[in-house]
């Protein structure tokens, strides 16, 4: 993710963030704490201010925005995040998906993607640490660690 950072001599600095959609985000903090939120549609295109928060109302929604509150979990496809570009995420698995059927060395989903299965849910039982020898089923759902983009290369891999 792209974040750049400006001096503002006297006011503070200046950070924008280019979003996957195309638009900008530009937070403005003032040397006195308080933070501006604005929203560009483009990168040339003119901001529209969104919020102005004083430093202590910053740091809460900060903080909820970090997920110190709350943390979501999607239904389908759920994930926990291990730092900044690490994340678990959960797969369910079906009878298309190319690697049931297989023992995890034969799959090589690792090599494949870069994703680790470092667990397996079979109805009620759990198989932490699943060996090479472990053959996935369908209806098993495989929890799997990696950076963003080795779950992106997994779920190409199981599309």
């Amino acid at each position: 993710m792209d974040v750049s950072e400006t001096d503002l001599p006297g006011v503070g600095k200046r950070f924008e963030v280019a979003l996957e959609e195309g638009g900008v985000a530009v937070v403005v903090i003032h040397n006195s704490g308080r933070r501006e939120l604005f929203y560009r549609e483009s990168p040339d295109a003119d901001g529209e201010e969104l919020l102005d928060l004083t430093d202590r109302e910053s740091r809460v929604v900060g903080s909820i925005l970090e997920g110190a509150f709350f943390q979501p979990v999607r239904t389908e496809s759920p994930e926990a995040t291990l730092g900044e570009d690490v994340i678990l995420e959960w797969y369910t698995l079906d009878d298309e998906d190319p690697i049931v059927g297989e023992p995890l060395e034969e799959s090589d989903i690792r090599g494949r993607t870069g994703a680790t299965i470092i667990a397996v849910e079979r109805g009620e039982e759990v198989f932490p640490s699943p060996e090479a020898d472990f053959t996935l089923r369908a209806g098993d759902v495989a929890v799997a660690v990696g950076t963003r983009e080795n779950q992106r290369r997994l779920e190409e891999l199981l599309a």
